[in-house]
């Protein structure tokens, strides 16, 4: 049974940065065009979703469209930045990206099972907290437990993306076998991962927006009853630095997060030594 090094493979992202950092950067950079997208919706669904207030159903509506629009944007600026990746920063629009596309919206729905499970357990456990019948620690307990279980499932689905690049076609059900080798270990890795990009974007964020008050920028989202001047404010120089530089911050946490994957499969499946420094180097 193949092995790989915890260690390297949790500074995979970082290591990449260092080896190839304008490339990376580029990489990075895809999460601009997503950040700029997700501004966008939220101006149209403001615009929309004031004059629904009175029509309950409309702005529920409304909302759940923005959330679908804003997580096919992310998933395939994800996909785009993973084929990337695996193939060692270059970028390119075509198969893979498509296949990647496509398989993450799969992996997204058993996904969802598990998020909509902690979402019931979260209410049935506030509902007997509020009753008296469980305690804080009952609840938290659950959504812990939930939260693990959602982890552990994208872990042994994430190989599924350099496995899908490197052979042409997509391979969800392999990354289940093939992680069957090290299940936990490779868990491992993901965790401390999800909580470095975690740590990149939200840290970054903080001193992004310290940085904008220092300077007083005006970057709040504007609401007109003229869609069009609405979204001029989008393109206003301070709001555009500001979603290009908090695009790059979701990009690099995206780098952080899937560049150990790369490493994985490379290990598990027993690439030569010169193939693997091919693409990190």
């Amino acid at each position: 049974m193949r092995d790989f090094a915890f260690g390297s493979a949790v500074v995979a992202g970082v290591d990449l940065l260092r080896r190839r950092p304008l490339a990376t950067l580029a990489v990075a950079l895809l999460g601009a065009p997503v950040a700029f997208a997700n501004r966008v919706t939220a101006v149209l669904a403001s615009h929309f979703m004031i004059p629904a207030f009175s029509q309950p159903g409309s702005a529920s509506v409304i909302s759940t469209t923005t959330a679908g629009v804003n997580l096919l944007v992310f998933l395939l600026g994800v996909s785009v930045m993973a084929a990337a990746v695996s193939r060692g920063g270059r970028i390119r629009m075509g198969g893979d990206e498509l296949r990647l596309f496509v398989l993450s919206l799969i992996a997204f729905l058993p996904l969802l099972i598990v998020l909509v499970t902690i979402g019931v357990a979260s209410a049935i456990t506030t509902i007997g907290r509020l009753a008296g019948v469980w305690e804080d620690g009952v609840m938290f307990t659950a959504l812990g437990l939930g939260a693990v279980l959602a982890l552990a499932l994208t872990s042994r689905l994430s190989l599924a993306g350099p496995m899908t690049v490197r052979d042409g076609r997509m391979r969800f059900m392999a990354s289940w076998r093939l992680s069957r080798q090290r299940p936990w270990k490779i868990f491992g890795v993901f965790l401390v991962t999800v909580l470095m990009g975690a740590a990149v974007a939200g840290g970054g964020e903080y001193l992004l927006i310290l940085a904008i008050q220092a300077l007083k920028l005006d970057i709040t989202m504007m609401y007109d009853p003229s869609l069009a001047i609405a979204l001029k404010a989008v393109v206003k120089p301070a709001v555009l630095a500001h979603v290009i530089l908090q695009g790059l911050l979701m990009g690099l946490a995206v780098v952080i997060q899937i560049a150990p994957t790369a490493y994985i499969h490379r290990q598990l499946v027993g690439d030569p030594v010169a193939d693997q420094a091919a693409v990190f180097d």
